[in-house]
Formats: structure tokens, C-alpha cells, sequence
């Protein structure tokens, strides 16, 4: 299996499946660099869950704190979409009801490497949950390991961010929404 990485056009279209709307305002541009500085961060990495966590970490850092959109709040929320979209894409059943993660994407401190370790521990636990095996973390990765698949299709992806923008809306409460931005 070969790693694959999202372009713009699936960044684009996941701020679409979240926001409604893409703004004239978007710097396409500093999406096509973004996406082509983490194709070459870790092109001739090996596909294994860590590295997916990785990039998806990579992904959420750099659209957060990058100047492609003017409202920082929709491009947190965007690159926290877009994180979970890549981990969505080897098969890790995520979704974007973690506030959590989100406010740690949002903090400009936040590293790539701590933001992935951070990812994939909410991961195992919801494995673990889903399990009843809260104390058998060797397990826990070993089925997370086990999910990895290969990579989604453009026209899956499509399909994917629509359902994670809904678990986004979804995951707070019934009364508010992730999201920071009215």
C-alpha cells in the first residue's frame, strides 16, 4: 500500500461540506503549498498507523495557523474536518464530535507530534470502549492497526467529508454546535 495525500480541491471541498459555503476569500494558493510541503514531508514514508496519525496531525496544524482563510475559527474547524477526513480515508472510523481536539488544533503551540499522539490515544480509548477492553491498550492498537485500509477514492472522499461535517454539527449537544464561527 502506497500513502496517498489530500490536494486543495479535497481541503476545498471539505470547508464546502462544513461552511455551506467557500468564500472569494480563500487563498487556494496557500492550499496547493500546504498540501505540496506535506506530499514531500512524507513521500517514501511507509503506510502504518503512526504515519497516518502523523500527516493527519500535519494537515490540521498547518491549515489552522496558515493565512488560506481570514476567518481563523472556520479554518480551524475546516482543518479539523480535514484531519479526521484523512484518517476517515485508511479506514480509521473517526469522527468530529471531539471539542478537544479541536481546541488543540486551534492553539497556536500545538506541534504535529503532540497533536497525532494526542489523535491516536482518542482512538485506542474509542476502540477500547467499544471493546470493553479499557486495559488492554496492545489490543486496542493491534485492531487499530488492523483497520487501516488502503486509501479512499476522490468521489468517496466527497461522500466522507459530507458525513464527518455532520458529526461536527452533531457532536456537541442538540442545542450547540462545534463550531465557533455563527
Amino acid at each position: 500500500m502506497k500513502l496517498s495525500f489530500l490536494n486543495a480541491s479535497d481541503i476545498v471541498k471539505a470547508h464546502l461540506a462544513l461552511h455551506g459555503k467557500v468564500e472569494p476569500a480563500v487563498n487556494t494558493s496557500a492550499l496547493i503549498k500546504i498540501t505540496i510541503v506535506i506530499g514531500r514531508k512524507y513521500d517514501g514514508f511507509d503506510v502504518s498507523l503512526e504515519t497516518i496519525f502523523q500527516i493527519a496531525a500535519e494537515y490540521a496544524t498547518q491549515l489552522a495557523h496558515s493565512n488560506w482563510h481570514p476567518n481563523s475559527d472556520k479554518a480551524a474547524e475546516t482543518a479539523y474536518l480535514t484531519c479526521v477526513l484523512h484518517l476517515n480515508r485508511y479506514g480509521i472510523d473517526m469522527d468530529c464530535s471531539h471539542r478537544d481536539l479541536l481546541l488543540m488544533i486551534r492553539d497556536s503551540w500545538t506541534q504535529p507530534n503532540k497533536l497525532a499522539v494526542h489523535t491516536l490515544k482518542k482512538y485506542l480509548n474509542s476502540i477500547a470502549a467499544k471493546y470493553n477492553q479499557h486495559c488492554r491498550t496492545n489490543l486496542n492498537f493491534e485492531v487499530a492497526d488492523s483497520s487501516v485500509r488502503e486509501p479512499m477514492h476522490c468521489h468517496e472522499l466527497a461522500n466522507a467529508a459530507s458525513r464527518l461535517a455532520e458529526s461536527f454539527k452533531l457532536g456537541d449537544s442538540n442545542e450547540q454546535n462545534l463550531s465557533f464561527s455563527k
